[in-house]
């Protein structure tokens, strides 16, 4: 399948350019600033320009979009350009999908649309149902570009599945991720306790675009496993205490996010687990 990926040379693209390539997908990427050694073929492109965009989707001659551009947090420019930059390249991507007859997309939203930095899971698992509540410019960019997905799904046909993706760490940033947990498990609670690698991202990718029926909408995308010692339940209880909802058994060292539905939807389930006891597994 002719596949291109947006920000392709950005944390999670590179992994996800790898796993398409390795599986024999004809694969372009686009990014500010491409990787020389990409094993595809780079196009510099700013997805705020539609013109860029129409030019490398048809240039492509791409049947699906794996859409990761963006800023990837507050902070790293004015709230302004975090929220404006992502909304607009979003929806010139979508856009140009439509116009193009491209209907296969995995746009990458995020779990921060839940609010969790800020407040307690209302109730766990944590699945797609849970409500949003934005704590900041990138978190309400990504609720924005999930509606806008939900527009060119009912206005175009086109099939969207919006990642929230949450904890994702490269394999050499993951000890590091887990020693901070272990010092102070509050430094995990905003994350549930749950690092994912971004190898398993990049196969969830994989998977929802090779999947021959699969529906639109959100699909949590993370660990399958807190990576502390202590157990799920007892962690939910001591650090989120009565404001919590705990709906259904968190046995031993599930993760409180619950990726079921992806589970479900196209075979999602990670194949990497890091945790206190198997931290320097590569």
């Amino acid at each position: 399948m002719r596949i291109l990926v947006t920000g392709g040379s950005g944390r999670i693209g590179r992994y996800v350019v790898q796993e398409l390539v390795k599986a024999g997908h004809d694969v372009t990427s686009i990014d500010l600033f491409p990787d020389a050694d990409s094993p595809c073929r780079t196009l510099r492109v700013d997805v705020t320009e539609a013109g860029e965009v129409y030019q490398a989707l048809a240039s492509a001659r791409a049947e699906a979009v794996v859409h990761l551009a963006a800023w990837a947090n507050a902070g790293m420019v004015p709230d302004t350009r975090t929220y404006g930059e992502n909304v607009q390249g979003t929806f010139n991507i979508f856009q140009a999908c439509a116009d193009l007859g491209i209907k296969r997309i995995i746009y990458a939203s995020s779990a921060q649309v839940y609010g969790l930095a800020r407040a307690p899971p209302v109730y766990v698992p944590v699945d797609e149902d849970h409500p949003l509540r934005p704590a900041n410019c990138y978190a309400l960019s990504k609720m924005a570009g999930e509606q806008a997905a939900d527009y060119f799904i009912t206005r175009w046909g086109l099939t969207i599945l919006s990642f929230r993706f949450m904890g994702i760490r490269t394999p050499v940033e993951l000890n590091a991720g887990i020693d901070r947990m272990m010092r102070d498990p509050r430094n995990g609670a905003r994350l549930l306790w749950t690092l994912t690698d971004v190898r398993d991202a990049a196969l969830a990718c994989r998977l929802a675009i090779e999947a021959e029926n699969v529906a639109s909408g959100p699909y949590n995308i993370t660990g399958s496993h807190i990576v502390l010692s202590e157990p799920t339940s007892e962690l939910i209880k001591q650090y989120f205490g009565e404001q919590t909802e705990i709906r259904d058994a968190l046995p031993n060292h599930v993760s409180p996010m619950s990726c079921t539905r992806a589970k479900e939807a196209f075979g999602y389930q990670p194949r990497f687990s890091w945790s206190v006891s198997q931290r320097y597994l590569k």
